[in-house]
């Protein structure tokens, strides 16, 4: 997906994302920020933080830092009740502008699916984030069913191209999290890996918890 195709779409379909998350690809984000377990005055990365659904998990006294390419979703993520101090800037993912080590940890929720190069946004939390932070991701994912994979196969342009619902989010339906976290070999270390498995192929996810593994 082209990353001017992305944005278009994101600002676009920003005012219904939220009740669009709500309806088909709802996740109780509270435990997957408790994962991090952050400190007062620990630094966190929210890779593409859209419109904000992560940011009232974070606890009070902690430092979030909140990066997406739609000034529309941010806009709207500058509107969520917080305990956390929290920034917001439009950058790019795939081209991070912190130096290296900047963070104590990061979070991401449902990104990777949507970018051009995951590999490449992953690489990025990872030089930014310090050597053992821990990084939260909750995602849509392929599905480890070749049944379901082949329904994920038709549906594949469809949802990068025209969205789901159409218009309003494009995604990469074929989201390999296998291959990338187990052999793209970046320095991580897999925490956890819980799947989401579904005989709906939307509906197919993944909760992650890794360890930057850097040296």
């Amino acid at each position: 997906m082209q990353t001017d195709k992305v944005i278009e779409t994101y600002n676009q379909g920003a005012a219904d994302y939220d009740a669009i998350m709500q309806r088909y690809w709802h996740v109780d984000r509270a435990p997957l920020i408790a994962s991090l377990q952050l400190r007062s005055e620990q630094s966190v990365l929210d890779a593409a933080v859209g419109t904000g659904l992560n940011l009232s998990a974070y606890p009070a006294g902690v430092q979030v830092v909140g990066v997406d390419l739609s000034e529309q979703m941010l806009e709207l993520a500058q509107q969520k009740s917080v305990k956390a101090d929290v920034a917001l800037k439009i950058m790019d993912l795939q081209n991070l502008e912190f130096p290296d080590d900047s963070f104590d940890a990061a979070a991401s929720g449902f990104t990777l699916c949507v970018v051009a190069d995951p590999v490449r946004s992953l690489q990025e939390i990872l030089r930014v984030t310090k050597p053992g932070a821990l990084i939260a991701i909750v995602d849509y994912c392929k599905s480890r069913d070749p049944e379901v994979q082949k329904w994920q196969e038709l549906i594949s342009d469809a949802s990068s191209q025209l969205g789901f619902p159409t218009g309003k989010v494009k995604w990469n339906a074929l989201m390999d999290y296998d291959q990338l976290i187990y052999h793209s070999n970046l320095a991580i270390e897999v925490l956890t890996d819980d799947r989401i498995e579904s005989a709906n192929p939307f509906s197919c996810g993944c909760q992650l918890l890794l360890k930057n593994a850097k040296g």
